[in-house]
């Protein structure tokens, strides 16, 4: 049971990083573009800078949450999606390369970005990340129905409504399979030109191992005694607001991140204080037991064929949760490489964060990988 409890500690606390907070310049929503904007199917939603004032009904807590600056962005927005606000960072707006959409990982936000912004702009692309609802600084409504499939349709409606074009997603773990699934949407597929992956996760949660191709049978024999546990215990309010509190410390939280990162340097305050901030929403105890004891969504590999874009695997190759060497490690890392066009692998000396864990490594990669991709 205690491997059990870890698991969800290590869950809560994935990634997300820091540096100093950075004054953020504030815009509205850019223009569409004349040439490859795209269809507007919904009412666009106009960017709110974080100077305007949030609504009066939101918790205090939520609103500081939701107008913290994004670490190592240039500027934080909020932009109101399906009722609800969610926080947005962005940084050279000016570039005339594809736009960069990041999507952050589990118990994350985009401030796990940090090291990405200032080299992303750099090389000519426009850059947006998003907190997902429910993390970060986004609202975290406890009546909403968590899953990869509300993250993706999210990430589509930004790139719809608010970068107005195209967009290469880009994504760390869970933000990898919304990035996967919106990729496969034949409905908007025109929304994503590329993808890159960063120790793409299998599931919301680890219960993908039910009903996977990967998983021994012993093995889902066994996930679902435990996961029948761990669901009936996190279901008890008593048992889960004692669960969360222990997860939301600062000690926890800082030897959790050192367990899955190379660079231990890394875990600085910043990082923590990035994590720990979201996790005093009201709701966050709620919505993390939401997505932590929800339906997993469906593994990559059953609808990797339907994703027609170029693809560039990244991985942390001490990942301890997406390793190389087990699970669907060597599904993305051997099987898609040989098997698929146009997708290619780049192995960094990280963990399960390899963009904040070896910010140089990655962004090298990522940088000539999309030098490489046709010109729109």
């Amino acid at each position: 049971m205690m491997v059990v409890l870890r698991a969800g500690l290590l869950a809560l606390a994935l990634a997300s990083p820091s540096l100093a907070f950075q004054s953020p310049a504030f815009t509205t929503r850019p223009a569409l573009r004349q040439r490859g904007a795209l269809p507007a199917q919904r009412p666009a939603t106009a960017a709110r800078s974080l100077c305007m004032s949030t609504p009066a009904v939101l918790e205090q807590t939520t609103k500081d949450n939701l107008m913290r600056p994004v670490l190592g962005a240039e500027r934080t927005q909020t932009w109101e999606w399906e009722g609800y606000q969610v926080r947005y960072a962005s940084a050279g707006l000016g570039g005339s390369k594809q736009p960069a959409v990041l999507v952050h990982g589990f118990g994350s936000s985009a401030d796990t970005w940090r090291n990405q912004y200032d080299s992303l702009a750099a090389a000519g692309h426009p850059v947006y990340a998003i907190d997902l609802l429910g993390f970060g600084g986004s609202e975290k409504p406890v009546g909403a129905e968590y899953s990869i499939d509300l993250w993706s349709r999210q990430a589509l409606d930004f790139v719809e409504q608010v970068v107005g074009k195209p967009a290469i997603l880009f994504g760390n773990s869970i933000g990898s399979l919304v990035s996967c699934t919106a990729a496969a949407d034949e409905t908007r597929r025109g929304c994503v030109e590329g993808l890159v992956l960063m120790n793409c996760a299998a599931g919301m949660n680890n219960k993908f191992i039910l009903t996977d191709t990967k998983t021994s049978p012993v093995g889902k024999a066994i996930g679902g005694v435990v996961f029948g546990l761990l669901d009936f215990l996190l279901g008890q309010e008593a048992f889960a607001e004692w669960f969360f509190a222990r997860t939301k410390t600062e000690d926890n939280v800082s030897q959790v991140l050192k367990n899955v990162y190379v660079n231990q340097d890394a875990v600085d305050k910043d990082l923590v204080m990035s994590i720990l901030n979201p996790a005093d929403d009201a709701n966050a105890q709620k919505v993390f037991v939401k997505i932590l004891t929800g339906d997993p969504g469906t593994t990559p590999d059953v609808f990797m064929d339907e994703i027609k874009q170029p693809m560039l695997l990244v991985w942390g190759d001490t990942d301890p949760f997406t390793p190389l060497q087990s699970g669907y490690g060597p599904y993305f890392a051997v099987d898609l490489v040989e098997n698929r066009p146009e997708t290619e692998l780049a192995v960094v000396n990280a963990g399960h964060c390899p963009h904040d864990d070896d910010p140089e490594g990655v962004n090298k990669a990522v940088v000539g990988w999309l030098g490489r991709l046709p010109a729109k």
